[in-house]
């Protein structure tokens, strides 16, 4: 027994001796060491709180009245999660570059097909839920969907659309070691998913990437509204405010190939959410440190990134005398964001809530988040002029994609932390 507790006291010692020396050599930069975290993870504050002297009441008095699951102000949810298994790659690919968006979290997309749910993953493979409704109600904590043979061939996905019977998927490609930015589609009626090519980049860059996609009808026209990006973390891309570059932009992509893409808009970052009803786009879109941005998408406007932001860079100092970017987008002649997340939550999708989910939320939208690790309820006023309720609940996950499915009344979430499935619905 004593050798026991001498062994444990050791163990003890020695753990709060490596903590604080952690702590000191993080504090004091030795070898560079906060730069380097920084730079590799901008939004974790290893330094944040960790000896801080408030006491827990304080604490939760700066959270007072944030709702968590399975409750929100005015509803009481049902959440429940299953854990999906895919394939073999998902876990394994260890080609896969970690960055500050993705890290070691195997992202996918979500999409439901009639009574099905259709999910796709970060490496291209599509899988096959089908009968959603028993899924959701049923007790199984883990679902095995079916892989479904593909052609498909992408080096990372980054959204995936269903419009009528045609899955969309928007990915980065390699060509002679540059990404190219793409977007294939395939027929959901057959057995083996054929994709034919909708869109390829002539420019590339090894930073380029697209993002989020949504159907639109330009001037009787139809087509696919889809956002690009370019840049790293600290070191922004000017492409999006160069007219001759595909990067930074929401291009509108006629379904007709023999057209020309058209530069919807301008000045983007990241866009992580996007949504239209054929009148109204609406964009979601990552700041530096902090930032993130609701912005309502004109034809023509100029979101102002990179040199306008409500956000600062991620080397931030408190004291620092200069301000990173332009905070007035009105009087440079750039649009302002509807709204805007200093604290940064890694925004994610949004989506419009049917009027069947709530009577509280008639109206309302649903924003997700992944560093927040949360939902909102968000409505807007009558013209899409601003903002008029935003409501935070705390989901304790990373929410990549989320979607509604009206049969079941049901949220269907993307958690990416785990690869799991969340399932939120009305009690």
């Amino acid at each position: 027994m004593k050798k026991f507790v001498v062994l444990l006291s050791f163990l003890s010692l020695f753990f709060i001796s490596a903590v604080i020396l952690s702590y000191v050599l993080i504090s004091f930069n030795f070898l560079n060491l906060k730069n380097k975290i920084y730079e590799n993870f901008p939004n974790i504050e290893l330094r944040k709180y960790v000896f801080k002297k408030e006491s827990f009441i304080e604490q939760f008095q700066n959270d007072y009245n944030v709702k968590f699951l399975p409750y929100t102000q005015f509803e009481e949810l049902s959440f429940s999660k299953k854990k999906i298994i895919f394939s073999e790659e998902y876990y394994n690919n260890k080609n896969q570059k970690i960055s500050i968006s993705y890290k070691s979290y195997g992202s996918f997309y979500i999409d439901i097909y009639k009574n099905d749910l259709i999910l796709t993953d970060y490496q291209g493979e599509i899988y096959l839920v089908s009968n959603l409704s028993e899924k959701i109600n049923s007790d199984l904590e883990i679902i095995k969907p079916t892989i479904v043979k593909t052609n498909l061939e992408v080096d990372r996905v980054l959204d995936t659309l269903i419009y009528k019977n045609k899955i969309f998927v928007s990915f980065k490609k390699k060509v002679n070691d540059c990404n190219t930015i793409n977007i294939s589609y395939a027929n959901l009626e057959s057995d083996t998913l054929l994709f034919e090519k909708l869109f390829s980049s002539e420019e590339c860059k090894e930073d380029g990437a697209p993002g989020r996609m949504q159907f639109y009808i330009r001037n009787n026209e139809e087509g696919l509204l889809m956002s690009t990006a370019d840049g790293t973390h600290n070191k922004p891309s000017m492409n999006a405010q160069r007219d001759n570059s595909v990067y930074g932009k929401i291009l509108f992509i006629p379904f007709e190939t023999s057209k020309k893409i058209l530069y919807f808009s301008k000045g983007h970052r990241v866009v992580q959410g996007l949504y239209t009803d054929l009148k109204m786009v609406i964009s979601t879109e990552h700041g530096p440190r902090g930032g993130d941005e609701i912005n309502i998408i004109n034809e023509n406007g100029n979101y102002g990134w990179p040199l306008a932001s409500l956000g600062e860079k991620y080397d931030f100092k408190y004291g620092q005398k200069n301000i990173s970017y332009i905070k007035d987008h009105k009087v440079n002649n750039f649009s302002e964001p509807i709204f805007s997340f200093i604290e940064g939550i890694g925004i994610s999708e949004i989506i419009k809530l049917p009027k069947n989910f709530s009577i509280f939320y008639d109206n309302h939208f649903i924003l997700s988040s992944l560093n927040g690790r949360s939902i909102y309820f968000l409505k807007f006023d009558d013209q899409f002029t601003k903002i008029l309720t935003l409501e935070k609940v705390f989901v304790h996950n990373r929410i990549r994609d989320l979607k509604y499915f009206n049969k079941s009344r049901t949220l269907v979430l993307a958690l990416e932390e785990n690869g799991e499935l969340g399932f939120l619905k009305k009690k």
